[in-house]
């Protein structure tokens, strides 16, 4: 029993010793736990602090963007024009060619519109050539579009002779203030000025005009001289609408035109003309093919037309595409005239 006993006490320690051996690893974890604690507190300590650093650099950098827009904002400020109290500053010679470019862009307009005002002649020629009623007042109201664009050729012209006179002005020295404001009043003065013309004194020296009447006339009255274009427009009183005063001043040798029926035959080949072409030096029209004959190389010539002593090259030959319109009207009215003529040869 004793021994028993013994062996007892001894298990006893034994299993106490085993105990504390088990219980050794698990306080060493419970170390190695609290250091990885440790551990992933400084970290995310150190996380914090590199994240709160960022966030302040972050801060900083917006704080100097502000600062940079205000400064921009600040300077955009100094910059800015006070319109309302900013006046047009005087022109250099430096700017005379600009001037000089929105002039020539008037006439490049006026030339570009110009050749359109054919149209409403040649819808003038087919209605005077037409049959039926109301054919007249049709005709007045072509009369008056081709006057209005006329009146717009006028405008365009005032906006060329200004900028031409103001780039002139500027050139030689002198200083133009304000402009635009300049500018706008000389083209109102010019527009002004035509508005005070007569009626006649508007239309009759305008080729696009007589060129108008002339067509009209020839398909009315064929082989017939034109009258003078005064007689299209009355002066004074017996216009309809009535014309202004100033028409008693008019030079009456300066505007009689007219009394010219048009020969549609080359000077050349006294045959009707064959795809016209015009000299721009005197004006005269002749058959394509026999012009080209008379040339040597690239010397003039003097012209073929009777009683004209101008002399012209190759190159003053343009295309008449009007013309070719009236000859190839003028071969409709003479087959027309014929057949009427075989008809009532027949009749009798």
């Amino acid at each position: 029993m004793p021994t028993a006993t013994s062996t007892r006490k001894r298990t006893h320690r034994r299993q106490a010793s085993s105990d504390i051996e088990e219980d050794g690893p698990s306080q060493s974890r419970n170390d190695e736990q609290v250091e990885v604690d440790e551990d992933d507190s400084r970290t995310r300590r150190r996380a914090n602090g590199v994240k709160n650093e960022k966030k302040s650099v972050v801060a900083a950098k917006q704080e100097l963007t502000r600062d940079d827009d205000d400064d921009e904002e600040d300077d955009d400020d100094d910059d800015r024009i006070d319109v309302d109290n900013f006046s047009d500053q005087p022109l250099g010679k430096n700017d005379v060619n600009k001037l000089l470019g929105y002039s020539r862009d008037w006439a490049g307009f006026a030339d570009q519109v110009r050749p359109n005002w054919n149209v409403v002649g040649d819808v003038a020629v087919v209605l005077a050539d037409s049959e039926g009623g109301g054919i007249e007042k049709g005709l007045a109201e072509l009369d008056r579009l081709m006057k209005d664009l006329i009146d717009i050729g006028a405008e365009m012209q005032a906006h060329e002779k200004v900028l031409d006179i103001l780039a002139q002005k500027i050139a030689q020295g002198e200083v133009v203030e304000n402009f635009v404001q300049q500018y706008n009043d000389d083209v109102e003065e010019r527009k002004n000025k035509y508005e005070s013309l007569t009626t006649r004194q508007k239309y009759l020296k305008s080729e696009e005009y007589a060129s108008f009447r002339n067509n009209i006339h020839e398909v009315q009255y064929p082989d017939t001289a034109i009258p003078p274009l005064t007689e299209f427009i009355p002066k004074g009183r017996d216009a309809n609408p009535p014309t202004e005063d100033g028409d008693d001043s008019d030079d009456d040798d300066d505007l009689e035109m007219g009394g010219v029926s048009q020969n549609y035959n080359c000077p050349i080949t006294l045959t009707l003309l064959d795809d016209p072409v015009t000299s721009d030096v005197c004006k005269h029209s002749f058959s394509k093919a026999a012009i080209l004959q008379s040339f040597r190389g690239n010397e003039p010539v003097k012209c073929p037309a009777a009683g004209c002593t101008k002399r012209f090259t190759r190159a003053n030959l343009k295309p008449n595409k009007d013309l070719v319109k009236r000859v190839k009207a003028y071969e409709r009215r003479a087959r027309r005239a014929a057949e009427n003529d075989d008809a009532e040869e027949i009749i009798d």
